[in-house]
Formats: C-alpha cells, sequence, structure tokens
C-alpha cells in the first residue's frame, strides 16, 4: 500500500522555516567573515541586500526544482501509453504534483519574504545578535586558553605577548558587547 502524501501546507512552511534558517546562517557567517577577515563596520544595509539576494537566490533554485520536478511527472506520464502505469507509478505522479506545488509556493514565500523590509531586518538582526554570541563565546574561550599562572616557568619570557594578546581580546568583546547593546531590536522569527 501507498504512503499518504504529506500536507501542502506544512511542507511549504516547514521549507520556508529551513530556508530563513539558512539565509539567517549565511548573514551571519557574512557579518563574522566581514568584522574578522575584511574589518567590515557592521552595516545593517550590506547585510539586508546579502539577505535579499540569498531569499532570491533560494527562490530561483526552487523554480528550477520545479521545472525539473515536471519533467519528470511528464517523462513517466508518458509510459501510461505505452505500458500502463502500477499503483507505485501513479503513486509517483501524485508525488510529482505535490512536489510542484511545494516548489511553486516556497518559489512565491521566499520572494516575498525578500520583498518584505520588515522580515529581512529581522533575519539581519538576528543574524547579528547570533554572530556577536559567537565571537564574544570565541573570545571569552580563547581567554581562558590564555589563563597563565605566574609560576609558571616561562611566565616572564611570555609576559608581554600575553598581555598584548589579552589586551586585544578585551577590546574585542567590549566592542562586541557594545555592538550588540547598540543595535536595533527586533523580534526573531
Amino acid at each position: 500500500m501507498n504512503a499518504e502524501l504529506p500536507d501542502l501546507e506544512r511542507t511549504v512552511d516547514e521549507g520556508l522555516l529551513i530556508a530563513l534558517s539558512a539565509v539567517r546562517m549565511a548573514v551571519k557567517n557574512d557579518i563574522i567573515v566581514g568584522a574578522l577577515r575584511e574589518h567590515f563596520d557592521y552595516d545593517p544595509g550590506r547585510y539586508a541586500e546579502n539577505a535579499r539576494s540569498e531569499l532570491h537566490r533560494l527562490a530561483r533554485q526552487n523554480e528550477e526544482y520545479g521545472r525539473r520536478v515536471s519533467r519528470m511527472s511528464k517523462d513517466l506520464a508518458s509510459t501510461k501509453w505505452r505500458l500502463g502505469l502500477t499503483n507505485d507509478q501513479r503513486h509517483d505522479l501524485l508525488q510529482f504534483a505535490l512536489r510542484l506545488r511545494v516548489h511553486e509556493r516556497l518559489t512565491l514565500a521566499l520572494d516575498a519574504v525578500a520583498d518584505d523590509a520588515d522580515q529581512v531586518a529581522r533575519i539581519v538582526a538576528s543574524a547579528q545578535r547570533t554572530a556577536s554570541e559567537e565571537v564574544s563565546s570565541a573570545v571569552s574561550s580563547k581567554l581562558i586558553e590564555l589563563a597563565v599562572d605566574q609560576r609558571e616557568p616561562d611566565y616572564a619570557e611570555h609576559r608581554d605577548e600575553r598581555l598584548e594578546a589579552f589586551v586585544l581580546i578585551n577590546l574585542a568583546i567590549l566592542k562586541a558587547k557594545h555592538d550588540a547593546a547598540t543595535a536595533p531590536e527586533f523580534n526573531e522569527y
């Protein structure tokens, strides 16, 4: 017996949640890399454009998946004139039809989010908070790693380097906390 097809609305909603999570992660990574490697200041407009671009890219990807599913469905349907369809093949046709509708609706949903400035701003704000938390956590871990006991034999030899690293890390923590405290508040998804 064939399995029941999943609910269209639920499938689209879950697909959208997964896509939004991927976009937030991409923006978060861009924020971290921009800050650490490129020394960019935090610019919500730049990251909003990145989020919109990612959302539209995922929408176009879903359009392509929809076209591919449509071709697969047509290929399978054309066999019924030659051989007739098995129960599994009929179920596959239903599955293809559902997948096509999911891709079409997900494409529309992703484009709608990309065109909604408030939703894009929430994605960027959430990504910024997560980026700040990750950087702060990494810096704190590094500080713990750098904790030194002055009774160690090479303490005096490495004291100046450790002090310099400590100052740089503390400044980074203070900046990250300042940036997080001054970022606009938006509700997370």
